[in-house]
């Protein structure tokens, strides 16, 4: 007997249509105990169903499926994603990418129901987040490397020794990767929910002014059309360890080898090949923050900003070495010498995007939210020393509009679920920054005038003292009003007259 889906599904709509599904299909459709929920980028819910259909003779075959509700919004674009996938040349479609083996079924509130078939077939899965340690490492170098060398394999070429690159400009290549993500409005919200204003020059962060990572998408800024040129190819566009499966077998030995990819709605022909790395490695190391001391973190952004320079020898084992899977996977299908500048200059503008992505997730806020805008601006500073513009084109001095507060406050905020960061120890740097401070504070200057907070507060008192004035005079006049003179005409002399004047 199948588990009811009561317990499993609460959506009402979700559930009827999955019920009406597997009386039309002739198939008991259940949903495992132990499935959770996911969302990616295009906010789509993946879960694991088990599909049991009779089979001659008197038998029944179950098989597991993934069911993926699309918003309203994003519906037909799954559908483009699914055609792109598999236009690529080569094997990495039909062995690392699910397929979709009923047609999709609308439901009456406008979103749409998906069925889609992993490439591990029956086998038990465990996502790429579910692992640890060495199976970890194994399965995110696997990832990598097939989504480079097979997906994306190059064919040799006479006179070629790298894959060909396309020209752009760095405003237009970040935004492009916000909205890739789905960021685009939401980014600018989460720099005001920190402190920030979007618009600024710069970030003073730790009492270090940073550059402002947004103010490249602003065609006003010299460095929105600063050259750049990067390799193209086909990325998933919303590789996070949640969409990553691998298969495991009975002993729970995992097969990084046989991964499937879910959640194709993202896919692009054309995308800068470092999207999904980045994507995939910030959203890994990610899961180590929390844990990190502060000069860990501080050793831990220097190395993704600055992979070439070596590991830093007070980073954990673990997190150091995803980083360097990353730089070796992908410098080597760079080929160098050739495609490794423009590859390393690339990947870090992916990670500056895929940071500041990660600051508007909800469930990352206010810790990891704010060490990746930390990291989006250090690695900004990295490639504008690295790559500086015209002493022409210059801006002046930047101003510093936010402030990150060194020392964290003592009680974490208990709506984000996330670790309290770590107080400062002896053993610590003294000039490092916090892992994950909870709280920023604005000071906002210049022509913008004080903070909204701050004008209230004059506002009530200049209320209050007209107020005061007012009382003076209604209690005073009776009492400071001189005798009158010839006239009836009172004198206009004295404290009455006075605060009459003023009111």
């Amino acid at each position: 007997m199948a588990e009811p889906l009561e317990p499993y599904v609460p959506d009402p709509t979700l559930r009827a249509a999955l019920e009406d599904f597997g009386q039309q299909c002739h198939r008991e459709i259940s949903v495992p105990p132990q499935t959770r929920l996911d969302r990616g980028y295009g906010g789509a819910t993946l879960f694991v169903a088990r599909l049991t259909e009779p089979v001659p003779p008197g038998r029944t075959l179950t098989r597991k499926v993934f069911v993926k509700v699309l918003p309203a919004r994003s519906r037909n674009r799954e559908v483009r994603g699914q055609h792109r996938a598999r236009a690529a040349p080569g094997d990495f479609a039909r062995r690392h990418l699910a397929e979709q083996i009923f047609p999709p079924i609308d439901l009456r509130d406008g979103r749409r129901l998906m069925f889609e078939e992993t490439t591990t077939g029956g086998a038990r899965v465990r996502a790429l987040d579910e692992l640890d340690g060495d199976d970890l490492l194994a399965a995110f170098r696997a990832v990598l490397e097939a989504v480079l060398h097979e997906w994306n394999g190059v064919e040799p070429t006479p006179g070629r020794t790298h894959p060909p690159t396309r020209a752009t400009a760095l405003g237009p290549y970040l935004e492009r990767e916000l909205r890739a993500a789905g960021t685009w409005e939401k980014v600018h919200d989460a720099m005001s929910i920190f402190g920030f204003h979007s618009d600024a020059e710069s970030l003073l962060i730790d009492s270090r002014p940073l550059p402002n990572p947004l103010r490249a998408l602003d065609p006003a800024s010299p460095y929105h059309r600063q050259p750049i040129d990067f390799h193209p190819g086909f990325a998933h566009g919303d590789l996070h360890g949640g969409n990553v499966l691998v298969p495991c077998g009975a002993d729970g030995r995992p097969y990084p080898e046989r991964f499937s990819l879910v959640g194709l709605s993202a896919i692009d022909a054309e995308a800068p090949l470092t999207r999904d790395l980045a994507a995939l490695l910030l959203a890994t190391v990610l899961r180590y923050v929390p844990s990190l001391t502060r000069g860990e973190s501080e050793a831990l952004i220097t190395y993704l900003v600055h992979p070439q320079r070596g590991r830093p020898g007070t980073l954990p084992g673990p997190v150091a070495e995803l980083v360097r899977i990353a730089d070796e996977v992908g410098t080597a299908y760079a080929r160098p010498p050739g495609g490794t500048p423009t590859w390393r200059r690339q990947a870090r503008l992916s990670l500056i995007a895929q940071a500041l992505t990660c600051t508007t997730f909800e469930d990352l806020r206010p810790d990891r939210g704010l060490w990746c805008l930390r990291l989006a601006a250090r690695a900004m500073q990295a490639h504008l020393d690295e790559h500086p513009l015209p002493s022409a084109a210059v801006p002046a001095p930047p101003t510093a509009v936010g402030r990150w507060p060194v020392s964290p406050p003592a009680i974490p905020r208990r709506e984000t679920g996330t670790a309290h960061p770590r107080q400062r120890s002896d053993a610590d740097p003294p000039d490092a920054g916090p892992v994950a401070p909870p709280v920023v504070t604005a000071r906002r200057v210049g022509a913008r005038g004080r903070s909204p907070r701050r004008m209230l507060l004059w506002c009530v008192l200049a209320a209050a003292l007209l107020a005061a004035v007012g009382i003076a005079v209604w209690v005073l006049d009776p009492l400071a009003t001189p005798p009158r003179r010839a006239g009836n005409q009172p004198a206009n002399t004295g404290l009455a007259s006075f605060a009459k004047r003023c009111w």
